[in-house]
């Protein structure tokens, strides 16, 4: 299946990163521009009924839950074991079918202008026995928003991100550096020059937003991300 260039993968370094908060206030600015938009949380783990990141996007984006939500078309699979998609699967006695998330894709492409599609956990986190979320990704076309922070180890985990990105022929679209927390000047200011270089090093795009605060982010400057779809 593939893709209308209005889908796009947000996907991050690690778990807690900041990816779901990026995915809503994307969406919001995409609602600001006059578009219908969604977004599609392909499976959640550690909590039960409706997504909690579904409710957050919908928060963010400053929209009600759609039926779409409460049918769990937006979220098709949710564990209560807080793991990686494979083991939370497991542990509930059940596995991830693939066909599945294509076909909430599918439907939700046919019913909005754009869809932002949020995984669980890092790029490398597994679906089932054989796809890895970035094979997923890569697999279906879909363009990617990778989202990273100056927290400890983001340097490292931001590197290895964009070489699996790189060997998979992803198109990388740029990086969100999320800020929110407390953390020192130094390592903020460091942390982005690597991964300013890490992005010249792969020849990968070298648009980077910089979202200085959750509370603050209606400032950030997302229209660069959306440029090369345009």
């Amino acid at each position: 299946m593939t893709p209308p260039h209005r889908t796009i993968a947000v996907g991050g370094i690690d778990t807690d990163v900041g990816k779901s908060y990026v995915t809503g206030l994307l969406a919001r600015h995409l609602v600001q521009l006059g578009h219908t938009v969604t977004t599609l949380k392909l499976v959640q783990t550690g909590c039960q009924e409706i997504s909690d990141d579904i409710v957050l996007h919908r928060r963010l984006m400053e929209q009600p839950l759609t039926e779409f939500d409460r049918n769990g078309t937006t979220c098709p699979y949710l564990f209560p074991f807080p793991a990686s998609p494979r083991l939370a699967a497991r542990m509930a006695g059940a596995s991830i079918d693939l066909s599945e998330l294509d076909r909430a894709m599918s439907t939700l492409q046919g019913h909005f202008d754009w869809l932002l599609v949020e995984g669980a956990g890092g790029l490398m986190v597994p679906l089932d026995g054989r796809c890895r979320l970035l094979d997923y990704y890569a697999a279906r076309k879909l363009p990617l928003v990778l989202v990273t922070s100056p927290r400890l180890g983001s340097i490292n985990h931001t590197s290895l991100s964009l070489e699996a990105i790189k060997a998979r022929g992803i198109r990388l679209l740029g990086t969100v550096y999320n800020l929110f927390g407390d953390h020192p000047r130094e390592i903020v200011q460091d942390t982005l020059a690597e991964i300013r270089q890490s992005l010249a090093d792969y020849a990968l795009p070298e648009t980077v937003v910089i979202v200085p605060d959750i509370r603050e982010s209606k400032t950030a400057g997302w229209a660069p991300l959306l440029a090369p779809l345009d």
